[in-house]
């Protein structure tokens, strides 16, 4: 769900002057205590399945649950991989780490949670509005963190290590999560004044701008400046090898194979750069519906609300794929993990007699 339509949705929970029916919130159900109700009120999964039946469409339904599974596995994986070898504690996989667990409570609080809280009159749907916000806004700013870590690595690789030090990258995840949380829990603090609406209508302005707008123009700008960067360092150190080899040319006369120096430096750059490009296109949807509600420009239909929450829950289910198929280092333990699964397989006694 965009950070448009949950902000909105905190509103119509708490700011009963808004207007109750609007194509991006679907509004929870008045609940007719029927036998039928009575019986599946005692399982929640088929209840909450059947009011949101009547509100949904199935595919998005089945949709939705199939990318929070799919956020839910692979950002758990990432996060014992990183966790279980050591190879793998380096600066750049701690960001990545809190970016999963940012992923993680994407995929488990926007789908799942307005799934079994929406169809309950009973559920502080405030609180749960709050949470998501918290966390889809710790995943923009894991991902704002993760782009300084690279930026510094590319665009000055000597300044590096004495930039990002331990302490200094402990304060960058750290301020990732609890800026969100604050801004998040913010409208807990004037929700019983006489202007709610007013100071709602102004938080809304400021979060949409500074979560929404200026992240994916930022991170743009800074990953085209880091492929300029990359492609700049592997063509310099190219002819410097190439000079090096026509100085100092191998016996027998020829002239060995260039060596690949900066593949490694160009495929963290290309890893990156999908993960940002991938993020831009699924938050663009939520830009072009925020950019509607505030300027009122355009109505969006209710399946582009539909859309826009699917594709905010498969940035976050298809990132540690990403980390899994892009990443070197994870993508070597990966492989180093499916080899062991692989001859560590029992075997058949047909097996074992022909072997």
């Amino acid at each position: 769900m965009s950070f448009f339509a949950l902000r909105f949705r905190f509103s119509l929970v708490f700011f009963r002057t808004i207007t109750p029916r609007t194509a991006s919130i679907p509004q929870p159900p008045k609940l007719i205590t029927t036998r039928g109700n009575r019986k599946m009120a005692n399982k929640p999964f088929l209840f909450a399945f059947r009011i949101m039946d009547e509100i949904e469409p199935q595919w998005f339904l089945a949709t939705g649950f199939l990318l929070s599974g799919l956020a839910l596995v692979g950002n758990s994986f990432i996060i014992l991989l990183i966790a279980s070898k050591e190879q793998l504690h380096r600066t750049t996989n701690c960001f990545l780490v809190s970016l999963s667990f940012a992923d993680l409570g994407v995929g488990l609080s926007v789908f799942p949670g307005d799934f079994f809280c929406l169809p309950i009159e009973e559920c502080r749907h405030h609180l749960l509005a709050s949470f998501q916000w918290a966390f889809l806004y710790a995943s923009v700013a894991n991902l704002c963190t993760l782009t300084v870590d690279r930026y510094v690595a590319i665009v000055k690789p000597f300044s590096y290590a004495s930039f990002m030090t331990k302490n200094r990258a402990v304060a960058f995840i750290f301020a990732a999560w609890i800026l969100p949380f604050i801004f998040a829990f913010v409208p807990q603090t004037f929700l019983n004044t006489e202007e709610h609406v007013l100071l709602m209508k102004k938080y809304n302005y400021i979060v949409t701008v500074i979560f929404e707008f200026i992240p994916p123009v930022c991170l743009l700008l800074v990953t085209s400046h880091m492929l300029y960067i990359a492609r700049k360092h592997a063509r310099e150190t190219a002819n410097v090898m190439q000079q090096l080899r026509y100085n100092q040319p191998a016996p027998g006369g020829t002239n060995a194979p260039p060596a690949r120096h900066g593949n490694r430096a160009r495929s963290s750059v290309g890893f990156f750069a999908f993960i940002v490009i991938f993020f831009v296109l699924c938050y663009s949807t939520t830009i072009a519906v925020s950019g509607c509600h505030f300027y009122k420009v355009c109505k969006p239909p209710h399946e582009l609300d539909l859309a826009q929450q699917l594709l905010l829950i498969a940035n976050s289910a298809f990132n540690p794929f990403a980390y899994a198929f892009l990443k070197h280092d994870i993508k070597k333990e990966v492989k180093q993990l499916l080899r062991v699964g692989a001859v560590d397989r029992p075997r058949s006694p047909l097996q074992m007699e022909q072997r």
